[in-house]
């Protein structure tokens, strides 16, 4: 049984140049915009940590809602 040729390869689409827009696009430094006036200090670090394992204790469908009353406030104690 013979084995058909393959069919050619579909034509190739040319896109214009994303290299063009990027050179046309103004270029701004916003990151002072952004920048906590003071750094992230070890309690902000810390805060940040706790705030995570709320939100986790939060989502946990394994737990019943008096297990995560009681998790979270531990966890809230030491904030």
């Amino acid at each position: 049984m013979p084995i058909d040729k393959a069919p050619p390869p579909p034509p190739r689409i040319e896109q214009p140049s994303r290299t063009a827009q990027r050179e046309e696009a103004p270029i701004v430094d916003v990151r002072d915009q952004f920048e906590r006036k003071t750094p992230p200090t070890a309690e902000d670090r810390a805060r940040a940590f706790i705030e995570g394992k709320i939100e986790m204790i939060r989502r946990d469908p394994r737990m019943t809602d008096a297990e995560k009353a009681a998790a979270i406030a531990e966890l809230e104690a030491k904030l």
